[in-house]
């Protein structure tokens, strides 16, 4: 009895001097999860959505225009919905005169200054050259983007009429963020025109849309933008 009360103590402080030199593991750390996916959000701030077709005329034939239309349709703005249409259009193609017309037409007031002041600058000077009145109108659109899409605007005794004709082959638009000239990324679908025209009153306005490069991609000084959104 006493030998195996000896033995088992002698047991005993073996096995505590063992665990003593033996090596003391940690708890594994926890690992850190993975950082989430940035899944398909675009980081930024809508500053546009809707449409904004464009009217480019040459009086010329060459790159030089004489008369520009920039046609607004807002499904989504800081502003609102609604249409803004801004017309600089040398009427007769005679160079800088009296008979030309430069007025910015809106459905929404604020929607057109906003545009005036947020928007265009970054695309062409003409509504940012100076003061560009604007009159209250009305809007209306017919045809399709197979053979004739057509931007009709009433105000007062005035009535202009934007034709697209002869489409090219859509293309898609995606410019990111990041660039110091352009501070919006921008997605559009472009649909170019061969033809195009301004009809004032039903005179047409002097020039012809003519042709252009999208990078290598065939396009036109008139063309029909939809799905477009600014981003910011």
């Amino acid at each position: 009895m006493r030998v195996a009360l000896i033995a088992a103590v002698i047991t005993a402080a073996i096995g505590a001097a063992a665990a003593a030199q033996a090596p003391q593991f940690q708890p594994a750390a926890k690992l850190a999860a993975p950082p989430a996916p940035a899944g398909d959000v675009r980081p930024g701030v809508i500053a546009f959505s809707g449409e904004n077709h464009i009217i480019g005329l040459s009086a010329g034939g060459g790159e030089s225009l004489s008369t520009r239309v920039s046609f607004w349709r807002a499904v989504y703005s800081p502003v609102g919905t609604g249409r803004v249409c801004f017309v600089t259009a040398d009427l007769t193609g005679d160079g800088p005169s009296k008979d030309d017309l430069r007025m910015a037409y809106a459905d929404n007031e604020q929607l057109e200054s906003y545009l005036a002041a947020d928007i265009m600058p970054v695309l062409e000077p003409s509504p940012s050259a100076g003061p560009m009145h604007w009159t209250r109108a009305t809007f209306s659109q017919s045809g399709d983007t197979r053979t004739e899409w057509r931007e009709t605007i009433r105000a007062d005794a005035t009535v202009i009429e934007l034709v697209w004709r002869q489409f090219l082959r859509p293309f898609l638009i995606d410019k990111p963020m990041g660039d110091p000239k352009m501070p919006y990324g921008i997605t559009s679908m472009f649909l170019p025109a061969r033809t195009a025209d301004v009809i004032v009153n039903g005179v047409r306005v002097a020039g012809s849309a003519h042709p252009r490069l999208r990078g290598a991609t065939p396009s036109s000084s008139a063309f029909l933008a939809f799905s477009e959104t600014w981003l910011r």
